[in-house]
């Protein structure tokens, strides 16, 4: 008996003294309950974000009828309006704010509506992708067939009909949506883990307090690692793609503005994780902190669930966290082939990054404290 109460309680010093099991056995359960309970914890009044121009307008005015429908729309406490103005041209104001979701209401829809026969068209992304779209289709929907009846107290006839318009091609399918968030995720994960490991790895090994007497700076060091985990992230995407195009036949291959995000990413996240990495002193404990902090970001940034379906606290954490950034603008020139909201993102990656390299050669010690 006491020979297994050793065996016992030498398993448990074990357990207790790894960081990373700790993590897996208690963090990570507790941390994948707060994620998911947070993201699908739904308000009981959820809003989508939702585009609408009016170009029904007399003397400067929206007409009576188009503004009665816009108001049934905002009442319904589903939608978050942003009015578009009448002017705007709509194919241009799409790509350059990244919409998703757009109704337009056309020019004499008051006088078509007496006569009966009014129609809107809904502009949105394919809704057998983003359960987002078919959700709120559904909301225009009934809030056409509530204005039919209130127009003629009777349904039929059809006072107002929806005309539905893909925002890209139908040939798209689920994968081509999801291969760029997926490798946005790996770019992630294969910058954070590997420069986390790497450094920690070369601390305990004595390798930085050698450094420390050779000519080399902290910022060559890290530039150094960002580099070789560019290379690491570049194999990782291009093994992506070729499976995708091999195996499920995904359309969709990178252009230039993607390129251009993806070596954003590949610098970013390395930068991050020699910041996370000043904190680490074992290795056990370097994949307990890369996971503490990828996991989290990875269910946070929609990678895998649109933000419109999350409770208003978790967007705007999402708002912060470049791989929000990095997926949007992959999916932005993959898939929308909008360059100018694909720059955008490119633009908030790599001040990122360079926030963090500059973070991590100041902060980063050759010799352990």
């Amino acid at each position: 008996m006491k020979r297994i109460a050793a065996i016992v309680n030498g398993a448990l010093r074990t357990w207790f003294r790894s960081k990373t099991t700790l993590f897996w056995t208690l963090a990570f359960p507790i941390l994948l309950m707060l994620l998911f309970g947070a993201i699908f914890n739904v308000s009981d009044d959820p809003r989508f974000d939702f585009y609408v121009q009016n170009q029904d307008v007399i003397d400067g005015q929206p007409s009576m009828l188009s503004n009665t429908f816009v108001s049934m729309l905002n009442e319904t406490g589903v939608l978050n309006i942003k009015m578009v103005d009448a002017t705007e041209n709509t194919g241009t104001y799409i790509e350059e704010k990244g919409v998703e979701m757009m109704l337009i209401i056309p020019e004499g829809f008051h006088q078509s509506s007496l006569a009966q026969n009014a129609s809107v068209t809904l502009k949105t992304v394919p809704i057998e992708v983003d359960t987002t779209a078919a959700t709120v289709r559904g909301v225009v929907e009934q809030v056409i067939e509530y204005f039919n009846i209130a127009a003629t107290g009777q349904n039929p006839p059809q006072v107002v009909t929806m005309q539905l318009e893909d925002l890209v091609s139908n040939n798209y399918r689920f994968i081509d949506y999801f291969v760029p968030g997926l490798i946005g995720m790996t770019l992630m994960t294969t910058g954070i883990f590997g420069a986390v490991g790497w450094n920690t790895r070369n601390k305990e090994l004595g390798i930085l307090k050698k450094l420390a007497t050779t000519p080399l700076s902290k910022f060559e060091y890290i530039i150094g690692v960002i580099l070789f985990e560019l290379v690491m992230c570049t194999i990782s995407t291009v093994a992506i793609l070729i499976v995708g195009v091999l195996v499920f036949n995904v359309t969709i291959l990178p252009n230039i503005y993607s390129i251009i995000l993806i070596v954003a990413g590949a610098i970013t996240f390395p930068g991050m994780g020699m910041v996370i990495a000043r904190f680490v002193k074992e290795t056990d404990s370097a994949d307990a902190a890369a996971n503490a902090i990828t996991f989290p970001m990875m269910f946070l940034s929609g990678t895998f669930f649109p933000l419109e379906t999350m409770p208003e606290l978790l967007r705007q954490i999402a708002r912060v966290l470049p791989l929000t950034y990095l997926s949007d603008g992959l999916r932005d020139s993959m898939v929308y082939d909008n360059a100018s909201s694909a720059l955008y993102n490119t633009a908030i990656v790599l001040v990122v990054g360079i926030i963090f390299i500059v973070i991590g050669s100041l902060i980063t010690s050759w010799r352990e404290e």
